[in-house]
């Protein structure tokens, strides 16, 4: 072979590979953009459900999302909310868990509670929340404790000499778990009243006198009444990593902590403040829809009618989270110290089995 036909021969392969490297590259773009076009056209004339774990600011938070996610969102499906409240978030955790269809149609908003549920309420949450297809938190907010105006109890100091009546939806709730550690872990003397099915009508219940007072309502579902304007409730003690700006002066409970272990107890049920607006859909989502449901649930964050709207309610988006950030929480708690959780365990069974 002469050195111009080893040329030309080189030359000819050359051109078949580049070729066939070009037609293979060209056909996977054009894959990857029908199976981009095939995703995008999915939620096109489809309908999402977001199921709202509990009442009051709960489902406020979801109305505003059903309204403004869907622009962003490709298809722009229609967004309705459906109430599902009942046992702390746990309700509507499991049925999203086990029920649900799992093709990105549904959507929990869900209690930060859920997070800590598996192991604090192992007979009653059948989920796993590192396997749920995270999508974002919009907010955290702070729980406070509040006490009506005629009630005998008017501070935390208070409660250390005279029985404070307090209420709450259940075990797994904050309002009870924080009942129960500032009772038997510090010693308040409260009698805990259980059983109402959403914070909405536990205020229900204290307006009514059932009760005297609240140990862990969100601090944006209180703004929402005008019972701190008119002095008919006052806020006894916080919870939470650090005070809230407009509560310098009230108790945050895990400043009670005697040592390490007590502090840690409280800090586990901490996390529903850090996580106060989780949203999640159910396990197995596709990757590609529930990558479109996480962006577009960040965009509705940035969205200046959205924020607008926000405000105009009274509500608060403080320190969201992604889809991502939210699932690394998740593994975190799932991750407590076993002792932590045993102590709690002990007194969440004490008290189930006192009532």
């Amino acid at each position: 072979m002469t050195r111009r036909q080893r040329i030309l021969f080189f030359s000819t392969s050359a051109a078949r590979l580049l070729t066939a490297f070009g037609l293979g590259a060209i056909a996977a773009v054009l894959l990857t953009e029908r199976a981009g076009a095939q995703a995008d056209n999915f939620y096109a004339g489809k309908t999402i459900s977001i199921l709202a774990s509990g009442g009051g600011t709960y489902e406020t938070y979801s109305r505003l999302f059903a309204r403004y996610m869907p622009k962003y969102i490709p298809g722009h499906p229609a967004m309705i909310v459906q109430g599902m409240p009942g046992a702390g978030g746990e309700r509507a955790a499991s049925f999203l868990y086990k029920v649900a269809p799992r093709d990105g149609t549904v959507v929990g908003a869900l209690h930060g509670a859920v997070l800590t549920a598996p192991f604090l309420t192992p007979g009653a949450a059948d989920f796993d929340v590192t396997r749920f297809s995270w999508i974002g938190n919009a907010t955290q907010d702070a729980f406070v404790g509040y006490v009506w105006h005629t009630a005998p109890v008017q501070s935390l100091e208070d409660a250390k000499s005279r029985q404070l009546v307090v209420g709450g939806t259940s075990l797994g709730g904050n309002g009870i778990d924080m009942g129960i550690i500032l009772k038997d872990v510090f010693g308040y003397r409260l009698k805990i009243v259980s059983g109402y099915k959403t914070s909405a009508e536990t205020k229900i219940a204290l307006e009514r006198g059932e009760i005297e007072g609240t140990l862990a309502n969100a601090w944006s579902s209180l703004n929402q009444t005008d019972w701190l304007a008119r002095g008919l409730v006052r806020v006894i003690v916080q919870h939470g990593f650090h005070k809230h700006p407009a509560l310098p002066d009230v108790p945050l409970s895990r400043d009670l902590g005697r040592d390490e272990g007590e502090r840690q107890m409280v800090d586990v049920l901490n996390v529903r403040d850090e996580v106060m607006r989780p949203y999640a859909a159910p396990p197995g989502v596709p990757a590609a829809r529930l990558d479109m449901l996480k962006r577009a649930f960040d965009a509705t964050l940035r969205d200046p009618e959205f924020l607008a709207d926000v405000q105009r309610q009274k509500l608060e988006i403080d320190e969201p989270m992604s889809g991502e950030e939210l699932a690394a929480v998740a593994e975190r708690v799932a991750k407590t110290p076993p002792a932590v959780v045993q102590r709690l365990l002990q007194l969440f069974s004490n008290y189930k089995e006192a009532h």
